[in-house]
């Protein structure tokens, strides 16, 4: 925000807000602030990540269906494959999912209470500083 705007701003209801001054505490919660933004945007990258491994799995085993029941499948360990039978390559992707299911149930937790304390941290500096600071995502 310009000064001008921030002039208007501040004008705006017939009277001129007074300049806050910045306390510890709040330069502490502003702080604060961008870590947890930071961290909540590296969280969503994260699970994005995740969903897409997740359906990666969906997908191959989609195509494990199709193949014969008495057939070798290669399975991909690592950088290695084995061969496996059908049910057991079945039971390996589903501990996958189950344990990438069980990881982005973490990673949900702590996003919802990320975007809590953001709330909060908003909600404060907000009610500190009014239109002279902007939390708001750019875009």
């Amino acid at each position: 925000m310009c000064s001008s705007d921030l002039e208007a701003a501040r004008t705006m209801g017939g009277q001129q807000d007074e300049d806050v001054e910045v306390r510890r505490e709040d330069q502490k919660a502003i702080n604060t602030f961008g870590r947890l933004n930071g961290r909540l945007h590296e969280l969503e990258e994260e699970l994005k990540e995740k969903n897409s491994a997740h359906e990666l799995l969906d997908d191959a085993q989609n195509e494990l269906i199709l193949a014969d029941d008495d057939e070798q499948v290669r399975y991909a360990f690592g950088e290695c494959f084995f061969e496996c039978s059908k049910d057991m390559a079945d039971e390996l992707l589903d501990q996958q999912k189950d344990k990438l299911t069980d990881e982005m149930k973490v990673i949900e937790d702590e996003l919802s209470g990320i975007r809590n304390t953001l709330a909060g941290l908003k909600t404060q500096l907000y009610a500190r500083f009014g239109t002279s600071i902007n939390l708001e995502e750019g875009g």
